[in-house]
């Protein structure tokens, strides 16, 4: 016969599984809104353009489900469900929908693991990817995680690092959050909060999510373990693996690290000083190469925050439309994000119980803004570094002063801020996701290119937006069209077959060729070429006698000189 408290255990637990029916539901929902879409119908709003009502009831399921389980104080189990299906359909859609590597950087990163595999080392002097030579942690890390699960590269494991990164920040975040608060309320809702508002994207195949990652282990590390010094092992570890993977993490890192330490919220004088020992070591030994030719580049940018941020901003003075609106999206779930959190530093400060450690950690990434342009991207990158601890404040700003509760009033208030966030993360996370796309039909020419070339050839590209550099990179001289000079672009599209066959010709190339494919298009159109001008390029060289077709799918084309031997 069951005791009483059985019987109360029995029924608490059924109360909580009737919660786990909505993300199930939720799923049922994204899948059949997603069974019959074409990622190639994809319009100017990427993703967004194939959304529906099924897709959207999805998402309003989990994240309602969430806050309603948070408001009826559900366990940690049932909460950690929601979030961890949320990520899954967030980030487990493009490879299952799209079959192949999204983004382009995410093939060039794969070519630097492929790289390794093959030689068995890095080239620090390497004309092409050099800065990944001269920090390849991340890259040595995938080549051995590759190798261990016998896979002929690692396009595989690549396709899946943003879910997996994801989980990642999920596990690392809480244990962070859970060191500055005891409040339960506000770890949950500011853990929901990040996920709704980070929509950089810097969690796919790249050093800057494993270091991301690091980072935050290493603030969790330094707040939970405030009051001793166990923490030195550990935290040597995580920044020497940092300072060998990642550039612009390690100079973040030492700017919290000193922070940390300078308002007592970390135990230590000298941990800055290791930090910057290692840090400085591998920059002045294992990256020599590429730290002393760009020296006189980062002293250039130092004190420069309105250049720096320029480099970044300049880039969408250049859009219109829709691609216009992606970029605005993305923006106003920063600015309502911010300002909510703002609010909350605001009440906090009225009440004289700033919560410092957060704060620090919010307005810390804006001193990137004053080092580094970090080739155009240091304002995303500042976003990035600041997002967890603006959804922790906004969190708090949803949530009474000096209660762990959480009353209808805040779930008001976190309903509110994730209806006005989410509409502008999806525009910002999946907005471009027609040039992230790429065709089986365009690996295959990527890959027949790669294979087929000999050591010392040229690659002409319409633009680097395709997947390129992924299967023995060293071996071209790469050309992309639209970031050619003005005048040289001009007479190019005046004579596209006899301009492009003057370059071919040049002697110091084995091989050469011009490869021209779908996903290059968008990329060009949107922003750096008059539209329609690969279309012009690639009609002339199909019309000219001096070019003839090396290899073809219905997305790719590869053009070769007509009379060349190359294969």
């Amino acid at each position: 016969m069951a005791t009483p408290s059985g019987r109360i255990r029995f029924v608490t637990l059924r109360r909580n599984l009737v919660f786990l029916v909505v993300p199930f539901a939720a799923v049922l929902l994204w899948i059949f809104g997603f069974l019959d879409a074409d990622p190639r119908n994809m319009d100017a709003l990427g993703l967004l353009s194939l959304f529906n009502v099924a897709i959207v009831s999805a998402l309003v399921l989990l994240i309602g489900g969430f806050l309603h389980s948070l408001y009826r104080a559900r366990p940690g189990w049932v909460l950690g469900t929601y979030l961890v299906t949320y990520i899954a359909l967030i980030h487990a859609t493009p490879p299952l929908l799209y079959g192949t590597l999204r983004y382009s950087w995410a093939y060039k990163h794969v070519g630097i693991v492929d790289y390794i595999l093959r030689t068995g080392s890095v080239d620090t002097s390497i004309d092409v990817g050099q800065i990944y030579h001269n920090w390849p942690g991340f890259f040595a890390g995938s080549a051995l995680l590759t190798s261990l699960t016998e896979q002929p590269n690692a396009l595989q494991i690549a396709g899946w690092a943003p879910l997996a990164f994801n989980l990642m920040n999920l596990l690392v975040l809480r244990y962070v959050f859970r060191g500055m608060t005891r409040n339960r309320s506000l770890v949950w809702l500011g853990l929901l909060f990040f996920f709704l508002i980070n929509w950089v994207g810097q969690e796919y195949f790249s050093p800057q999510a494993l270091a991301f990652v690091l980072y935050l282990g290493l603030i969790g590390l330094l707040i939970r373990h405030s009051t001793d010094r166990t923490h030195i092992a550990p935290f040597a570890i995580i920044v020497a693996t940092l300072a060998v993977s990642h550039q612009i993490t390690p100079l973040m890192m030492l700017f919290a690290v000193s922070a940390l330490v300078a308002t007592r919220r970390a135990r230590g004088w000298d941990l800055p000083l290791v930090a910057f020992a290692l840090v400085a070591t591998w920059a002045l030994t294992g990256a020599r190469d590429y730290t002393m030719t760009n020296v006189q580049e980062l002293v250039t940018e130092l004190g420069d925050p309105v250049g720096n941020a320029g480099q970044t901003l300049d880039k969408a003075a250049k859009l219109s439309g829709a691609a216009l609106l992606v970029v605005w999206g993305g923006r106003f779930t920063v600015i309502v994000a911010s300002a909510v959190a703002l609010l909350g530093l605001g009440r906090r400060m009225h009440g004289r119980d700033l919560r410092v450690t957060a704060t620090v950690l919010m307005i810390l990434p804006t001193l990137l803004v004053l080092t580094t342009g970090f080739g155009g991207e240091v304002l995303f990158r500042a976003f990035l570094f600041a997002a967890p601890f603006i959804a922790f404040l906004a969190a708090d700003a949803c949530l009474p002063r000096s209660s762990p509760v959480f009353p209808p009033l805040s779930l008001l208030a976190a309903s509110v801020t994730a209806v006005l966030v989410v509409p502008g993360f999806l525009l910002g996370y999946y907005g471009k996701e027609r040039q992230n796309y790429f065709t089986p039909a365009e690996v295959q020419a990527a890959t027949w290119v790669g294979a087929h070339a000999h050591p010392g050839s040229l690659l002409v590209e319409g633009s680097t937006n395709y997947p390129s550099r992924f299967l023995d990179y060293e071996k071209f001289t790469y050309v992309p069209i639209n970031r050619e000079p003005g005048d040289l672009f001009v007479q190019l599209l005046a004579d596209p077959a006899g301009k492009l066959a003057e370059w071919l010709n040049d002697p110091q190339y084995t091989d050469a060729y011009v490869l021209l494919s779908r996903g290059q298009t968008p990329a060009v159109d949107t922003l750096s070429m008059p539209e329609g001008s690969l279309e012009r390029i690639e009609f002339a060289l199909r019309h000219s006698n001096s070019f003839r077709i090396a290899f073809e799918t219905p997305d790719a084309v590869v053009f070769t000189l007509a009379e060349s031997g190359a294969q």
